[in-house]
């Protein structure tokens, strides 16, 4: 795995009162002390981790997600403490992702054990009643460390720095040692439950050149729509998938570990059939571009659950027709 941490903030010092808690606590620095800590716990398990800052320095939130971005990441994790004026009682966990609940499930799925990592580790005497919230509820475009990261991705508030209790917890190294193993714990369960994955197989490359129609011996592909039709496209796209466990060689791995129902294609936003095949060793599913697709770039996006209802971790693909 490769984790890129986002220790939120940075290279404020000298604003007076900003980002501070009643006794002028830096959030910036707990933020980077808890994503040290963090990436100790990650490096010993073996994943490779790379932070955004290791230091006291401003980065735009863009630069952040393009260092995840351009650094090849699986995750991007934002960690931040959060804040409210004249309410000096609030003290809860949040844990943000980007857009809509569709926009990229795999958020939904690394804020969620994220959220019950903290949960149990900082274990608030008060929870909110929907601790998962959309970015959008706070910004008109979401949060622009979010909205510009191209991988899997959540953003945490683990507690309130401007919570008077809190902030002097907040200032201890100890207490952010469990703040960070918290967050192991939600990562490593979210891990232990398979990350799916997907790669094209056909066009290898991703670029198809028009040709004639050709037949396809279909054997026992599943269609989408529970039917064994003859058509054939004349661009047939290909993706072998990777449920995240069968790789594992458990008892049962031959089994079918992917919920065939959750799998879902489109293609410039456009839903398209698919046919979903598994030998036990290994699963296949195919989609017919529509012959009226133009000659171009095209985006795709491929989504399905496994048996632990995890999703793709990276769902976006781009083909070209010529």
């Amino acid at each position: 795995m490769k984790i890129c941490l986002n220790p939120g903030h940075g290279g404020d010092a000298d604003q007076r009162g900003f980002k501070r808690g009643p006794t002028g606590v830096r959030e910036a620095e707990m933020n980077l002390r808890v994503a040290q800590y963090l990436r100790d716990f990650l490096v010993a398990s073996g994943a490779d981790v790379k932070l955004t800052r290791d230091d006291d320095v401003f980065l735009s939130y863009e630069q952040r997600a393009e260092i995840a971005g351009n650094w090849g990441a699986d995750l991007f994790v934002s960690l931040h403490h959060n804040a409210i004026d004249g309410k000096p009682e609030v003290n809860y966990t949040t844990v943000w992702y980007h857009g809509e609940v569709g926009y990229r499930p795999g958020n939904l799925d690394l804020a969620r054990f994220l959220c019950d990592g903290l949960y149990d580790a900082l274990a608030l005497p008060r929870i909110t009643d929907v601790p998962l919230k959309s970015d959008l509820l706070m910004r008109k475009t979401g949060f622009a460390v979010l909205r510009s990261a191209t991988v899997t991705a959540a953003l945490c508030e683990s507690s309130f720095f401007t919570n008077p209790e809190e902030e002097q917890r907040l200032r201890q190294p100890e207490y952010n040692l469990r703040e960070a193993h918290g967050l192991f714990i939600g990562l490593a369960k979210y891990v232990a439950a398979g990350l799916p994955r997907a790669v094209i197989v056909e066009p290898a490359d991703g670029v198809f050149v028009r040709r004639h129609d050709h037949a396809v011996d279909r054997g026992d592909w599943i269609d989408s729509e529970n039917t064994l039709s003859a058509s054939v496209s004349r661009l047939v796209l290909a993706f072998e998938l990777d449920d995240g466990l069968r790789c594992r060689k458990a008892w049962g791995h031959e089994r079918n570990m992917i919920i065939a129902n959750t799998i879902a294609v489109h293609v410039d936003g456009r839903a398209l059939p698919h046919r979903f095949k598994d030998d036990g060793q290994r699963y296949l599913l195919t989609v017919d571009l529509p012959d009226d697709i133009l000659s171009g770039d095209h985006s795709v996006e491929l989504q399905f659950q496994n048996m632990n209802k995890n999703s793709v971790l990276n769902p976006l693909f781009k083909i070209s027709v010529r």
